[in-house]
């Protein structure tokens, strides 16, 4: 005849690790002994209490003070099981190209993989269950031998995250397959596309821009210099500034940036709670600071009541003012896209408190992100930083 095995209640069990803890004169193996139960099942629920804060989780039915606590546990299992079987199936519709089951296979496999690093418990059964296919076509599946096309497959899409991850999930299908090839990995941007796809990812897409600053002056003195020749052939010859709403939870706050063309660098910001001409003369006077001025300059903005004021004109003095045409935001479109692209990227995914947080958020995008690591297309994908580096390296090389 087969032995029964006991069960024993969670009360038996912090009665006896009690009984364990009044009694140091015993050894864990006399304890076991007078509790009547193996050694290794004492060491195991003491085990249990420590890891989890002084209690000990319930499992087995021999565990639950009545029929009907085993009843809510039961259909408890059951609410969780069929939530991460619809949390699988919502996934497995990503894998374009490959069968359902197949699909949810994958999908069950890394929910199982992903609750191991989290510590919480997966039912595989369950799942597979609600979801009706079977246990054993799953075994199969995870003992199917891997392609190396699958293998390579598998390695290039862990380095699609990586790359996307660390471009703080912004990057779309050409820069990530930039940043692919520069590893020297060979693979179109249709394939990339497709893999990210598969992987339920995409880079983060614009709204349509609305103008939020109005002309105040609509003269013709003011001359558009620049004429949307926005890509000058070095540095420090043509910066443009704009300013931009914020959203905070204690009102707007106002940024203002100046750009250099040349390598879209943002060179001066400045966040404030107001639109005063102060705001625009303290960035402008950051830029001149950390800039070469000396060279023939243009500065280019829009026709705001703050780039008109005698304040701008004296601080200018010595640059070329550049105006865009009334009404027609497109000739300052590089410091619009900017403002629209900092809101897209980053901005726009916080509830942003008030002055102090926006402040932060916006040092961290600019400061160790746009100017330093995100690729740009203009820069022939290197970031602003790099590319005005490589400006510099080569003005410095010797002439031919």
């Amino acid at each position: 005849m087969p032995r029964q095995k006991t069960q024993h209640t969670k009360q038996f069990k912090l009665d006896a690790i009690n009984y364990r803890k009044e009694h140091p004169d015993l050894t864990q193996v006399e304890c076991a002994k007078n509790l009547g139960i193996g050694v290794s099942t004492l060491a195991r629920w003491e085990s249990q209490f420590r890891n989890n804060d002084g209690d000990i989780p319930v499992i087995g039915s021999g565990n639950y003070a009545s029929e009907e606590a085993k009843e809510i546990a039961r259909l408890k299992r059951e609410l969780r099981d069929a939530q991460d079987a619809l949390d699988v199936f919502k996934k497995s519709h990503r894998h374009s190209g490959k069968r359902l089951t197949e699909a949810i296979y994958t999908e069950v496999s890394a929910k199982v993989e992903a609750a191991k690093v989290t510590g919480r418990r997966v039912s595989v059964s369950g799942m597979l269950k609600v979801l009706g296919v079977s246990r054993s076509g799953y075994r199969s599946f995870l003992n199917r031998k891997v392609s190396p096309t699958r293998q390579r497959k598998n390695a290039v899409k862990k380095e699609i995250q990586k790359i996307y991850d660390n471009s703080k999930q912004n990057y779309g299908a050409p820069k990530i397959t930039q940043e692919l090839r520069k590893s020297g990995e060979t693979i179109s941007q249709r394939t990339v596309g497709k893999y990210m796809r598969e992987m339920g990812i995409r880079a983060q897409w614009t709204k349509p821009w609305t103008t939020t600053t109005r002309d105040s002056d609509f003269s013709n003195e003011l001359h558009n210099v620049l004429n949307e020749q926005f890509n000058p052939e070095r540095p420090n010859a043509v910066w443009c500034t704009d300013i931009t709403y914020i959203w905070t939870q204690n009102g707007f706050v106002y940024l203002n940036c100046v750009m250099d063309l040349y390598a879209r660098k943002i060179i001066a910001w400045t966040l404030a709670d107001t639109m005063e001409v102060s705001t625009v003369i303290e960035t402008i006077n950051k830029a001149k600071a950390c800039r070469n001025t000396d060279l023939p300059l243009i500065i280019h903005s829009d026709r705001g009541s703050q780039y008109v004021s005698n304040a701008w004109r004296e601080a200018t003095e010595k640059m070329q003012r550049s105006y865009s045409h009334s009404g027609y935001p497109y000739d300052n479109a590089c410091i619009e896209s900017f403002h629209s692209l900092i809101k897209r990227e980053w901005l726009n995914r916080f509830n942003i408190i008030n002055y102090k947080h926006a402040y932060r958020l916006v040092f961290e995008y600019i400061e160790t992100f746009y100017n330093t690591v995100r690729i740009h297309s203009h820069c022939d994908y290197m970031s602003p930083n790099d590319f005005e580096k490589m400006y510099e390296r080569v003005c410095s090389l010797p002439a031919a």
